[in-house]
């Protein structure tokens, strides 16, 4: 994720863009079928700058490291999956994935979500980052 971040105007601009699914001053979310346009233009030469500019995804408001970005995730979810989604997609939901490897990745979100769990523990409800309860003494 880029560090700078997007003006109420240009996160405006690029809410107008039919291939804009969602927007806030940090991220920009791109539909499935800009992804494929995206990936096929790539594919058969364009510069990653050149097919956002093409598609009034201006290279001066995203920068190199948006650019950059957004062309890495593309091709990567290409890799991983063989097709692309509106929204990231957790990595169970690879398809060729054998069943140990569900089970696998499936015992370690476990895992993951128990250590979360057990940290979240030790705070008052009122200390938990987002929590809406306060103590008024």
């Amino acid at each position: 994720m880029s560090k700078v971040k997007f003006t109420p105007e240009q996160q405006q601009m690029l809410r107008e863009n039919p291939y804009t699914i969602h927007m806030t001053a940090d991220v920009l979310s791109i539909s499935k079928e800009f992804k494929e346009i995206f990936y096929k233009e790539y594919l058969s030469g364009a510069l990653p700058r050149d097919i956002l500019q093409k598609h009034a995804y201006p290279a001066d408001v995203l920068g190199k490291q948006r650019i950059w970005g957004i062309s890495h995730r593309i091709r990567k979810q290409f890799e991983e999956t063989g097709e692309f989604s509106d929204i990231r997609t957790p990595t169970i939901s690879k398809t060729g994935a054998t069943p140990e490897e569900k089970i696998r990745q499936l015992e370690y979100q476990v895992n993951y979500l128990t250590q979360e769990v057990e940290f979240l523990k030790k705070f008052p409800r009122s200390e938990v980052p987002g929590s809406r309860c306060r103590h008024y003494a």
